[in-house]
């Protein structure tokens, strides 16, 4: 289990700004990658995994950031 911030995520896998990762968190999507820090509330995502759930999860497009090297 590797967890880190959203931001760090969202750098990561690509993604310009964290808005893409925080949408479909919030829409519930990735709630099975989603862990809340108890002391802090600070919520971190496990990335094992997540760069394949966002391939099923979201449209391909000629630039996506899964087709980026």
């Amino acid at each position: 289990m590797d967890l880190m911030t959203i931001s760090e995520a969202a750098r990561r896998l690509g993604y310009k700004s964290r808005y893409q990762l925080y949408r479909l968190i919030n829409d519930g999507y990735l709630h099975e990658h989603v862990h809340v820090q108890q002391h802090t509330g600070q919520r971190l995502v496990d990335i094992e995994g997540l760069r394949e759930k966002l391939q099923c999860i979201c449209q391909w497009r000629p630039n996506s950031v899964f087709l980026r090297r």
